[in-house]
């Protein structure tokens, strides 16, 4: 939903503001006035990991994945190194409470890594199962309340976040996942684009007509929260796609989940 308003501005900001319009996806000095107060909005970046879901499904020979080492680091904290780099300082770290208190162990209240980390517990329900992304993520609802970037707790990568995110900024919608390309794409779930328009999302299909793949991490609006769908890759993801609220961008770089390694 917009809200029209009347603003007075000098000159020499207009002329600043549209210097910003290309005609392509900034049209008008109105979407330049939007995109400008978004990105600047956005300055102090909020990032989410997601480590729900009952936590013996995410140990690795008895080390919950997140805390797997790679070369000497674990998998969590070079996450963080990342999120750091490219301005997330607000960090949201969503898990059962034993997850959470092995990952607190690591990684503190962020200090060290000069990030601010909370931690928010999720509930022990009987019927929530690691494909229950959605319904994690949703415990943030009321708490996040601008852009977010979110991903999984088990992922390795090395992408540009600060584009990726300049991406969704101007091209809008609900979510921007970030994609790669799998020659066996049936394990992931797998995307059709229609330009940077996600026209389609199956997860693990039987057969896959696409090697365009989901990475384990997006961008989206705090509205993304106020969806009932308990799954992001097998309910919200199919729906917002649907809608086309939903948009997609491939990547440079790579991302590898912890059992691939």
């Amino acid at each position: 939903m917009k809200e029209k308003l009347s603003i007075t501005l000098d000159d020499r900001i207009v002329k600043e503001v549209n210097a910003v319009v290309d005609g392509v996806r900034i049209r008008n000095t109105s979407q330049a006035i939007e995109f400008m107060l978004r990105k600047s909005l956005s300055e102090t970046r909020t990032a989410v990991i997601l480590a729900g879901g009952p936590e013996e499904r995410l140990r690795v020979g008895g080390t919950i994945k997140p805390l797997v080492k790679i070369k000497g680091k674990t998998v969590i904290e070079r996450a963080v190194e990342n999120l750091k780099k490219h301005k997330f300082s607000d960090i949201y770290i969503v898990g059962r409470k034993p997850v959470l208190s092995d990952i607190f162990k690591t990684l503190g209240d962020g200090s060290a890594s000069d990030v601010i980390i909370q931690y928010v517990e999720e509930q022990n329900e009987k019927a929530h199962t690691t494909s229950d992304t959605a319904r994690t993520l949703r415990m943030l609802k009321g708490k996040i309340r601008k852009t977010f970037l979110c991903l999984y707790c088990d992922i390795l990568f090395d992408y540009n976040l600060s584009d990726a995110m300049n991406f969704h900024l101007r091209d809008g919608g609900v979510a921007s996942l970030i994609l790669k390309t799998e020659q066996s794409p049936a394990k992931w779930g797998v995307v059709n684009l229609d330009g940077n328009r996600v026209v389609n999302f199956e997860e693990k299909p039987k057969r896959a007509d696409s090697y365009i793949v989901f990475s384990g991490i997006f961008f989206a609006e705090p509205e993304l929260l106020k969806y009932s769908e308990n799954s992001l890759e097998y309910e919200l993801f199919p729906f917002l796609a649907r809608k086309s609220l939903l948009a997609g961008l491939v990547c440079s770089g790579r991302s590898e989940h912890v059992h691939e390694i």
